[in-house]
């Protein structure tokens, strides 16, 4: 390990630490909506394979849910877009599953994180956010995709 140090962020601050191998952090974040409606987003990292692309990435993650999760289903997929200031590459997927005997949607985003020479040297990093909810509000969407349309990747 090397003696050079970098702000690792979090929501409460941050910590100086050598650049990690690769980050597993979760974060869950839950909210109520108007209708007082409990819904929650998880913002998770994954990682390309070497010479995978997003679709690819996302694909295997798709048919793993399918393996693991109770009644997972595939309900929409976006093709692959840029979004915002950094045009990072993103695809969309709206999912159903069974958690504790209750019927969940889920909206998920896969974000392919553009080249950063400490923190994603190699171009292969992924975030994902995930809007899961039990009964789904266009007020929980608008929060999640306003997100999305906010998110500025580390420069």
């Amino acid at each position: 390990m090397d003696g050079q140090r970098f702000k690792y962020p979090f929501a409460d601050g941050y910590f100086l630490t050598p650049v990690p191998l690769e980050n597993r952090s979760v974060h869950q974040l839950h909210f109520i909506d108007q209708a007082n409606n409990a819904y929650q987003i998880i913002i998770n990292h994954g990682r390309l394979n070497e010479n995978q692309d997003l679709q690819q990435f996302v694909d295997q993650e798709v048919e793993k849910m399918q393996r693991q999760v109770p009644a997972f289903s595939l309900e929409e997929a976006s093709a692959a877009k840029t979004l915002g200031p950094a045009q990072c590459e993103i695809i969309q997927q709206t999912h159903k599953f069974l958690y504790e005997g209750c019927l969940f949607t889920q909206r998920c985003a896969f974000i392919h994180l553009p080249l950063h020479l400490q923190i994603n040297p190699y171009k292969r990093n992924v975030v994902i956010l995930s809007l899961a909810s039990p009964q789904p509000h266009a007020e929980q969407a608008e929060h999640f995709q306003s997100m999305l349309n906010t998110f500025v990747p580390w420069e």
